[in-house]
């Protein structure tokens, strides 16, 4: 692959330095920020390594002048990669609004924000990646960790509804959900939440829980980190590039890194659709006399994850995959056999007039 030029957030510590570092030894170009990016990232300018000060909290009119500028270094930029995150534990009763809005705001409006700055240019230049670092505890919070969970889960959802609207210009989107990895994630954020270690119940009634979920801390997760934060940043580098392991798979809207995020995973989608069947009958009780229970396929069509590959586009395996899973996970009910053909043969013909973008490869010549 030709080299790339990323720009990438939060490369003062942790994953976003090791990411700046694996993108070097293959030979990309790298915008690397972060806050006093200038004076803790000194020592890795170079001819292949742009110093540039984002704080992505900061007011949207400052975000917006700092990508300008990132994107002025070398003309152009092929890859945001948005990798700021802060985490503190806290029970949901006690927590500020203060609180709350210290992690949302770097989480996910902070990414918002740095997203939407670039966005003008990619659709300019008609191509780009936006990549995102999520979790995999946004798909099932730790007790006192939902704030942090919630806020990856509403990035998850955000990134899966841009991949859709910025598909036709070529603009890919990802995010990557990694499980335990050794990194500052937890520590005290300068002017910020206070950090793991600090943190008591102020009010006793949930000491008991807390003290529970520390110890699982304690005695599982942290002797026992699955996470290597050198392979962890080399896969997302992969991923993006599609080389190494990633080589040859379609690109993904969606990748899990880790056994712990895997299994985490695996486990909340079973137990999920395991509810949906259970109280199907339930689900169904809502809908007017007469129904036939039979959901839009446009509207599953629009809701499916699959449908923002770009690169899967109106592959005739891609229409049976659809048709597939619109009569699999649609309705088991004899009795609706009609209907469900009608939906299959509606979202075949829907998929065969899926939109693309001029500028797909697979459209071209």
């Amino acid at each position: 692959m030709p080299q790339l030029i990323w720009l990438v957030t939060a490369t003062t510590s942790g994953l976003g330095a090791a990411i700046v570092q694996h993108l070097t030894a293959r030979g990309d170009r790298v915008i690397a920020t972060g806050r006093n990016a200038n004076e803790r990232l000194a020592y890795l300018k170079s001819d292949n390594v742009a110093i540039l000060e984002l704080d992505v909290t900061a007011p949207r009119q400052q975000i917006d002048a700092q990508i300008e500028k990132a994107w002025q270094v070398w003309g152009h930029i092929d890859v945001l990669l948005n990798n700021a995150g802060v985490s503190a534990p806290k029970s949901i009763e006690e927590a500020t609004d203060e609180f709350v809005r210290s992690i949302f705001d770097v989480n996910l409006f902070g990414t918002l924000h740095v997203s939407q700055a670039i966005l003008p240019y990619f659709r300019s230049q008609r191509s780009g990646t936006l990549a995102f670092t999520g979790a995999g505890v946004g798909w099932g919070p730790l007790p006192f960790l939902a704030h942090y969970a919630a806020s990856k889960a509403a990035l998850d959802i955000f990134v899966e509804g841009l991949a859709k609207e910025v598909k036709s210009f070529n603009i890919n989107c990802m995010i990557f959900e990694p499980g335990g990895f050794p990194s500052q994630l937890g520590a005290a954020r300068e002017g910020s939440v206070e950090g793991f270690g600090k943190y008591q119940p102020s009010i006793e009634a949930y000491k008991p829980l807390f003290d529970e979920t520390m110890g699982v801390f304690a005695s599982e997760i942290v002797p026992n980190v699955p996470g290597d934060i050198n392979k962890l940043s080399g896969r997302i580098v992969d991923c993006v590039k599609g080389e190494g392991v990633c080589a040859g798979k379609p690109r993904p809207l969606r990748v899990i890194l880790g056994c712990d995020a895997l299994r985490l995973i695996q486990q909340k989608c079973k137990e999920q659709l395991e509810l949906a069947n259970n109280w199907e009958d339930v689900s169904l009780s809502t809908d007017r006399d007469g129904h036939d229970h039979v959901a839009s396929p446009g509207m599953l069509r629009l809701t499916s994850i699959f449908v923002v590959r770009v690169d899967t586009g109106g592959h005739p395996f891609y229409r049976i995959l659809t048709c597939y899973f619109t009569f699999y996970m649609g309705f088991s009910k004899p009795e609706l056999a009609t209907s469900r053909l009608i939906l299959v043969l509606a979202n075949l013909v829907l998929a065969s007039y899926s939109p693309r973008s001029e500028n797909d490869p697979q459209a071209r010549p």
